[in-house]
């Protein structure tokens, strides 16, 4: 018989090799992985920490394991390793707890590699990183961009409070929406005589919110498949005033001045929420940044020509770079010099130009920012 948590540490490593191979998604990977099997929940629990956690600190976790191997190990050995200096350094687990079922849920030509190794990280007092990149397990690019952007006190606390598992906050329609995704739909003050487009909704959380408090809401996305989920969502909440059109923003096939109000949820780098995508660190690449930023205009932009005289542009993104708000506030301006800004407030929110925006360590949220415009002639 194995002894516990061995099995669940088996997949846990089997995951994480799957997705070092296929460079596939945490989160595609490890639901496809545990479906079917009749596991107790602790162990679901178990399993899901140390995959998430692991892809999330794989930068720190690397380099401790590599002071000890003299080439670099294949991928399986380097999943064990990984699997349990995780638990070692960053779980309430009992050092040769984690050791002695690490070595277990190994293979057997990897069990005295991972034994010796795991052994010499559970008997250091303390580790002397080579910098705060590597303590904090996140590529360089990003933390000199938030240091740029947020300033050095703001953007460390961002990125150890991303290393956090993050919280999980339900609406009272029983939707799973994260808090400060929530108060945008409450700051963006639609009201019921609203015709309101969603420009980029899937998966529909937002879109959903906003049906309840518009007289009709249009919500528009280029991907297909994800409209598939927020069909899902619009039934299991009886919204009959949803109505979903799959189409590049960017050309949307709407009639001109036609909107009372448009939401532009815009993709974006995604730097807020990269506590809740355990692999997106090590994804998005610093050019993406600058490449979304025109993406961001080009929607706004099109936005523009949708919207009645006098109607309200909301723009909102899970992101904190100055190149995807204040620059590109900035330029959209510039631009249509007949949008008028709305100062916004939000007692948790800071302030950020005319617009908002919230750190993940403010409130235990998402990171976001968002603007508002009225347009007159």
């Amino acid at each position: 018989m194995k002894e516990s948590g061995v099995e669940a540490r088996e997949i846990a490593i089997q995951c994480l090799y799957r997705i070092d191979e296929t460079n596939g998604f945490a989160n595609i990977v490890l639901p496809n992985l545990l479906e079917g099997r009749s596991l107790e929940q602790r162990d679901k629990n178990l399993i899901t920490e140390i995959v998430y956690g692991t892809t999330r600190m794989r930068r720190s976790l690397d380099w401790v394991i590599d002071r000890y191997l003299s080439v670099p190990p294949p991928t399986k050995l380097r999943s064990s390793l990984r699997a349990g200096a995780y638990q070692i350094l960053y779980m309430r687990v009992p050092s040769h707890a984690a050791v002695s079922a690490t070595v277990s849920a190994s293979s057997k030509k990897n069990k005295s590699v991972v034994n010796a190794i795991l052994r010499r990280i559970s008997e250091e007092a303390r580790i002397n990183w080579p910098n705060e990149g590597t303590r904090l397990s996140y590529p360089e690019w990003i933390i000199e961009l938030l240091i740029k952007d947020l300033g050095k006190k703001n953007a460390f606390e961002m990125l150890e409070k991303m290393n956090q598992a993050p919280s999980v906050s339900v609406r009272d329609d029983g939707y799973r929406q994260d808090l400060a995704s929530q108060w945008i739909t409450d700051i963006i003050g639609v009201t019921e005589q609203d015709l309101l487009l969603d420009m980029c909704s899937a998966p529909g959380g937002k879109a959903t919110a906003l049906a309840t408090q518009a007289r009709k809401v249009v919500a528009c996305d280029i991907n297909e498949s994800r409209h598939k989920l927020m069909h899902e969502n619009k039934t299991n909440l009886s919204l009959e005033n949803l109505t979903q059109v799959v189409s590049d923003g960017r050309s949307a096939p709407f009639s001109s001045h036609v909107f009372d109000h448009i939401l532009v949820d815009a993709p974006c780098s995604g730097l807020g929420v990269l506590h809740r995508r355990a692999d997106s660190r090590w994804r998005i690449e610093e050019s993406d940044v600058k490449n979304l930023a025109k993406l961001q205009i080009d929607l706004l932009d099109s936005s523009v020509r949708l919207l009645k005289d006098g109607g309200v542009l909301s723009y909102s993104v899970c992101t904190v770079t100055n190149q995807e708000t204040v620059d590109v506030v900035k330029s959209l301006e510039n631009r249509h010099p007949n949008l008028i800004p709305k100062k916004l407030f939000h007692e948790r929110w800071r302030k950020i130009g005319n617009g908002l925006q919230i750190l993940p360590q403010d409130s235990g949220t998402d990171g976001m920012s968002m603007f508002q415009w009225k347009l007159t002639n």
